[in-house]
């Protein structure tokens, strides 16, 4: 039989040799966390330990090119007290804390709320068990945010997060949980952010999203890695009835983005807006894997994913839409739209449905083209600079996306790095 290999020399070496069940525990003793969160850690090990690395016969790894990624290397580079990426809150001005409402860092949730991490981290949404980058995010977690706004609490003015990883840190491990209980409402604004560093590093991150029923949620999460970056992240949102949930990706920087980012819609009459744009230059790769899973009955979802691309850069779109028997009258759209801007890129795009149930309405689209000479020649006719016109033409490209961003500063900065981009 032949022995099938994986796409990258998983073997997770440590300075002290193979990764073991000391190491794991000097680490969480150098984060001096309780012993809990130390259980929890060595849980998340021997689920590592079973689960094999991505092999280039998997269905969701085959297109992905991982022949420079050495994670062998990054992980024997992390030390019990090794830098990471340091998230910074940033609280609205309104009376927030007076409605129960938790907005805090991953580290003060160890130290503070056992009982809503018991409850919540890792069990409902993501879990262990959801491959091998979610396995190694939860034996090394450490920074990131937690979101919890209890039942028919309502936040109009938006959370934001800021996450920094400096050039000289070789691994990120942060973690987001957003619980919106029964009839509350909130908004969050995430940023990831870093120079670009002359030595590969490594994030693995997670975004947990809990809505009960009748629960609001606009969520942005905007990627701006440095160039020395490879970028893992596994992403879920589960949501009860009658819910909203407006969830906005944008992804900028990184070497290399491998994004796994699902809805499950388990109660009835819920709607979810999936968005996300995505701008590759230079050698860059950016991976989507995008699954609307329909367990309730009559909800909508209703994803758009748009990418533009140049030079030698590579996106890979891969969405499914899967409608179970108990989902009657599901109402699911997905379009993934690609704009590329020089002859060396590629664009794959790569849709699917599976429906069990007889009483639906799904469909899908997806584009691949250039930008067309005619609004070219009318704006160079007009005065307008090739690169000026292009910039307008790709910021209008976005636009119905980016116009989905609640808050005002966060849409200008990612229109703004995009134009630099383009330039």
């Amino acid at each position: 039989m032949a022995v099938v290999q994986p796409l990258f020399k998983p073997a997770p070496l440590v300075k002290s040799g193979e990764l073991t069940r000391e190491f794991v525990e000097a680490y969480s003793h150098a984060l001096n966390e309780p012993e809990w969160m130390l259980a929890r850690r060595l849980e998340a090990l021997r689920v590592f330990r079973d689960t094999p690395a991505p092999n280039r016969f998997d269905e969701l790894w085959r297109r992905v090119d991982l022949s420079q990624f050495k994670l062998d290397q990054m992980i024997a580079s992390i030390t019990p007290g090794a830098e990471g990426a340091v998230a910074s809150l940033i609280a609205p001005e309104s009376d927030w804390a007076a409605q129960g409402v938790i907005f805090t860092s991953f580290e003060d949730a160890v130290r503070n709320h056992q009982g809503l991490l018991d409850k919540f981290l890792m069990t409902e949404s993501v879990k262990l068990t959801d491959g091998y980058f979610a396995a190694l995010h939860a034996v090394f977690v450490r920074g990131g945010t937690v979101l919890y706004v209890p039942a028919s609490a309502k936040v109009e003015v938006p959370f934001r997060t800021n996450t920094v990883m400096s050039a000289s840190a070789r691994a990120g491990f942060n973690h987001t949980l957003i619980v919106i209980e029964e009839g509350a409402k909130a908004t969050l604004i995430e940023e990831f952010n870093s120079p670009t560093g002359d030595q590969p590093a490594f994030y693995n991150g997670s975004v947990e999203i809990i809505m009960r029923d009748g629960a609001e949620l606009d969520y942005v999460n905007i990627q701006d890695w440095g160039r020395h970056t490879w970028n893992f992240t596994t992403e879920r949102a589960k949501v009860g009835s009658n819910t909203e949930l407006h969830w906005v990706m944008g992804g900028i920087g990184a070497k290399f983005t491998k994004s796994l980012i699902e809805a499950d819609m388990m109660g009835a009459h819920g709607l979810a807006l999936l968005s996300g744009v995505y701008y590759g230059d230079s050698k860059q790769q950016f991976h989507y894997d995008t699954q609307q899973n329909h367990h309730g009955e009559a909800c909508k979802s209703d994803l758009l994913y748009k990418a533009a691309l140049r030079d030698s850069a590579r996106t890979v779109w891969r969405g499914n839409i899967r409608v179970f028997p108990t989902a009657q009258k599901t109402d699911a759209y997905q379009a993934n739209r690609n704009l590329q801007l020089s002859d060396k890129s590629r664009a794959d795009s790569i849709p699917g449905l599976e429906i069990e149930a007889d009483d639906v309405r799904c469909t899908h689209g997806s584009t691949i083209g250039q930008i067309e000479e005619e609004p070219m020649f009318y704006l160079e006719t007009r005065g307008v600079p090739e690169i000026e016109a292009r910039r307008l033409i790709v910021e209008g490209f976005f636009a119905p996306v980016i116009e989905r961003i609640p808050l005002a500063e966060t849409r200008d900065r990612l229109i703004d790095e995009i134009g630099k981009k383009i330039a």
